[in-house]
């Protein structure tokens, strides 16, 4: 069992207090990572933190002996689920036990994960569909089941000290996935092969350094003018389309560590890159810079922080290729709610709140692609001014220089 992160769990119960809650009862994947410090690694888990702090999880029987091992769960709750020709029904049983938790803890007033940020990868979100049922119940299990969303996504978007290291981790995960994708990006190479050395190289990070588990979301690749101009490289996912030379190819990809992400982008060049090349590259490295100088803890807003860094690609000359917001919250998930580095955005930036920080420059000229580059990195915004430090601090150039 890990310990406990006491920093987490006084800010849940002071949001509990806030709220005259005497719970939060939370299903999805990246909120029970934040509640208990495990990863589900199943569906149909459930955490119940209550005022006292208190952390039950709910969970299949066969989770029970690695939520022992990787959660600071208090207890442990299962139910027999496919075992044998029982017949359990999970939901139901679920909806059992949070009746039973409703008993053992006096509980009246809750706050649940009513909804889910849309924004996320592929595989863990509909997942979480499934519990639509369980929360439809809640109203009948308690007197007040409240809708508890925007106050967990303010929760998470400001980390521990221990959430920062295992980010950290996350991060060097990330790390080999980029290592592979300038070490295979060659004249030749299909996308969708490069996209799985990417792949291969995080896995291969499961077990080292205290990794449990690691998981790619499928590496976007994206080369040549045409697909290179677009900034949603959401849209961009590998083709068997062969690099070329004077290709410029892009990777976007999510890294997962036992359930911390990294969101990495990184842009290259197949062969020499040309002048133009090294412009544009030095003017997103500066706008990243110009957005961390300007960087005031509880002043900068997110649209403050992304005009620095647009008026510095402006200055360089760059301004026509602005086409794409600086940043989002992340850490628990590929996405978060918040905070979002972009214009009219007007929450302010505070210490431990993570994001993206991903200038880009996009061109089109009379209809025709003329191709496109971003580098995304990871921060985390520090306690003093122009201080946030950069997670994602490795290979970021136009081409591979070595580990």
């Amino acid at each position: 069992m890990p310990p406990k992160d006491l920093e987490r769990l006084a800010r849940i119960r002071e949001t509990l207090r806030e709220n005259q809650w005497d719970a939060l009862i939370l299903f999805h994947p990246d909120n029970i990572v934040m509640a208990s410090g495990m990863l589900p690694g199943s569906t149909h888990v459930a955490a119940v933190v209550t005022a006292d702090g208190h952390v039950l999880l709910i969970t299949p029987w066969w989770r029970e002996e690695f939520a022992q091992q990787e959660s600071w769960a208090d207890e442990i709750w299962t139910f027999d689920w496919c075992r044998g020709f029982n017949g359990v029904e999970p939901l139901g049983a679920m909806v059992e036990r949070l009746r039973q938790s409703r008993e053992r803890y006096r509980l009246e007033t809750v706050g649940y994960d009513a909804r889910m940020h849309h924004y996320s990868p592929s595989k863990l979100p509909s997942e979480s569909f499934t519990y639509e049922e369980v929360k439809a119940k809640l109203p009948e299990l308690f007197r007040s089941a409240a809708d508890a969303t925007d106050a967990v996504n303010e929760l998470k978007s400001r980390k521990t000290r221990r959430e920062v290291e295992k980010l950290r981790l996350a991060h060097r995960v990330a790390k080999a996935g980029v290592e592979a994708f300038y070490a295979h990006a060659s004249q030749g190479i299909r996308e969708t092969d490069l996209a799985a050395e990417v792949n291969y190289a995080v896995l291969k990070q499961d077990g080292h350094g205290g990794i449990r588990y690691t998981y790619c979301d499928p590496p976007q690749i994206a080369s040549g003018a045409a697909r290179t101009s677009i900034a949603d490289t959401m849209s961009n996912h590998a083709t068997e389309k062969r690099l070329q030379a004077g290709d410029l190819v892009m990777l976007e990809f999510g890294v997962q560590a036992d359930g911390y992400w990294a969101d990495i982008t990184r842009t290259l060049v197949v062969g020499e890159p040309t002048d133009r090349h090294y412009r544009m590259h030095e003017a997103i490295l500066a706008a990243q810079q110009s957005a961390i100088a300007a960087y005031r803890p509880g002043e900068s807003t997110g649209d403050t922080l992304c005009h620095a860094a647009w008026e510095t690609m402006r200055n360089h000359g760059f301004g026509d290729g602005i086409t794409h917001f600086l940043g989002h919250g992340l850490g628990f998930a590929y996405h978060e709610a918040g905070p979002i580095l972009g214009p009219g955005e007007t929450g302010r930036i505070q210490a431990g709140h993570v994001t993206s920080v991903e200038p880009g420059l996009y061109f089109l000229e009379n209809g025709v692609a003329q191709g496109g580059m971003r580098v995304e990195d990871n921060v985390v915004w520090g306690e003093r001014p122009a201080q946030a430090e950069i997670l994602s601090n490795f290979q970021r150039g136009l081409s591979w220089v070595g580990s």
